[in-house]
């Protein structure tokens, strides 16, 4: 009786320290959010306490905590570490129920990929939203709804079709959300950007976008010619937790502005200091986006390896099933004694099923943790070659060719040639291959004065585009001018 009596005192004493350790857990992850844009290193290192100590609380609040990080970084216009902790956090995802949590992740999964120009892969992460949106309720909802919009707006906005991305705001700038409070300065923000004035709204209580909102004010100064160095002096000084990083548009833009002028000196100052913080810049973009390869690769790995596990399960229920039924036939017929070999012999069919399931989970944590994709110099040079030579030939024109289909042609795989397009024509590979049909047509209307008389539908088809309209935007885009206009000119001179 005695020892039963401490036996329940020993198990709410221990029930009671587990419960103080999730609602500690709770209360940090708030400090947390509290801090994340007044002070981000010690938001990020309270974020790190609850990592390093999972047991501190729930898998749920250690997940979060990643996402936190991971949201920090991208504020910090850190992408690198952004990804890294969301490489961290795809490894919990499987243990995590919180369906809330997971459309979060692909939010700022699609955001790293908006960064980094992944634009293909800001479509899975809408569809993904859209998925979640469906299966929660109330605030969390709208809330996954906003981030979808959200992420709509950036991928507009990065494709640089400004006219879609204000329309979209406009529609959608009266939505509110108690989870994400601050989705509507970001589609200000976005705007400001797209119309390169600063934003009027009441930041006193987020230091973060109020810092933002200076970056945009000096910007706008410089276009004035009212910009004083001193301002910027000042800005540095009153946020020393913010990096130069954030400079760079800025200084870009004051560089254009003194080497326009006489001042060689200041020329030479500013675009100094403009270069080192875009080299900075391209480093951890470059960083960022081998990681987001070997992030993509690694979901691609665990898909297959989840649909080879239920391929497995299935093939092993039917398996159960069927020796099952053999069972239950033999021992109709046979002795306890043949009863009971059976039953042993299935303690060890599963056994060995256990093993098998562990062996696959080594397997899948060796290749979360190895190395990071990097293409060879030799394989890049060689694919570099081979890209100018298909440049300057008419398979541009090619209405069937894609990104699978060149990369074969070339020898080469489609991952290797998508990064390679990326990252030395600074583009992703549609524009890229329609640039180079309008260049094709560009160069016949400017060398064959015959095609200054064909129709805007035969250029098109000519070009390889699978429409007038498609053909007429995307040269627009390039060119600067509509095909009709371009015609016109032509024939003026």
């Amino acid at each position: 009786m005695l020892i039963r009596f401490f036996s329940i005192i020993l198990f709410f004493v221990l029930a009671t320290k587990a419960n103080a350790q999730i609602t500690d857990a709770q209360n940090l992850t708030k400090d947390i959010e509290a801090l994340m844009y007044s002070d981000p290193e010690k938001a990020l290192k309270t974020a790190q306490y609850i990592v390093s100590n999972q047991s501190f609380g729930t898998v749920d609040d250690v997940y979060n905590a990643y996402l936190l990080q991971v949201e920090i970084y991208i504020n910090l216009e850190r992408y690198s570490d952004a990804v890294v902790k969301l490489i961290s956090a795809d490894r919990l995802s499987s243990n995590v129920s919180n369906g809330f949590l997971k459309a979060k992740n692909d939010f700022l999964l699609g955001e790293i990929y908006v960064k980094t120009g992944f634009q293909n892969a800001v479509s899975h992460s809408i569809s993904e939203l859209e998925k979640a949106s469906e299966s929660l309720e109330g605030e969390e909802r709208n809330t996954v709804v906003i981030w979808k919009t959200e992420l709509e707006i950036q991928k507009l906005y990065s494709e640089k079709n400004y006219k879609d991305a204000l329309s979209l705001i406009q529609k959608n700038i009266n939505l509110q959300s108690e989870l994400y409070p601050n989705f509507g300065i970001q589609f200000q923000l976005i705007q400001s950007e797209i119309e390169n004035r600063p934003f009027a709204i009441n930041l006193k209580d987020n230091p973060y976008f109020k810092f933002l909102s200076n970056i945009n004010f000096l910007k706008s100064k410089i276009k004035n010619n009212d910009f004083r160095e001193s301002d910027l002096i000042l800005l540095k000084k009153q946020n020393p937790q913010y990096g130069d990083v954030f400079y760079k548009d800025l200084y870009k833009n004051w560089s254009q502005k003194v080497c326009n002028g006489s001042n060689s000196e200041d020329c030479f100052r500013v675009r100094k200091e403009y270069i080192k913080l875009l080299k900075l810049s391209i480093s951890d973009l470059q960083n960022a986006r081998v990681n987001v390869i070997n992030l993509i690769d690694q979901k691609e790995k665990q898909a297959s390896n989840l649909a080879k596990d239920l391929q497995n399960k299935i093939l092993l229920v039917l398996i159960v099933i069927a020796f099952l039924s053999v069972i239950g036939y033999l021992i109709y017929f046979l002795i306890l004694k043949n009863r009971i070999k059976i039953v042993n012999s299935e303690i060890e069919k599963r056994i060995i099923s256990d093993e098998y399931e562990q062996k696959l989970s080594d397997q899948l944590k060796d290749f979360q943790a190895s190395n990071v994709f990097v293409i060879p110099e030799k394989t890049e040079n060689l694919i570099l070659s081979k890209l100018e030579i298909f440049e300057k030939s008419q398979e541009v024109t090619n209405p069937h060719l894609s990104l699978a289909v060149l990369a074969k042609r070339l020898d080469t795989n489609s991952k290797y040639l998508s990064e390679i397009i990326n990252k030395h024509k600074e583009k992703n590979f549609n524009n890229y291959l329609n640039e180079l049909r309008v260049k094709y047509i560009v160069g016949k209307l400017e060398n064959n004065p015959e095609y200054l008389q064909y129709k805007t539908s035969y250029l098109a088809e000519e070009a390889g585009f699978a429409s007038r309209t498609t053909f007429t935007t995307i040269f627009k885009n390039v060119t600067g001018t509509s095909p009709s206009q371009f015609i016109e000119q032509l024939k003026n001179k």
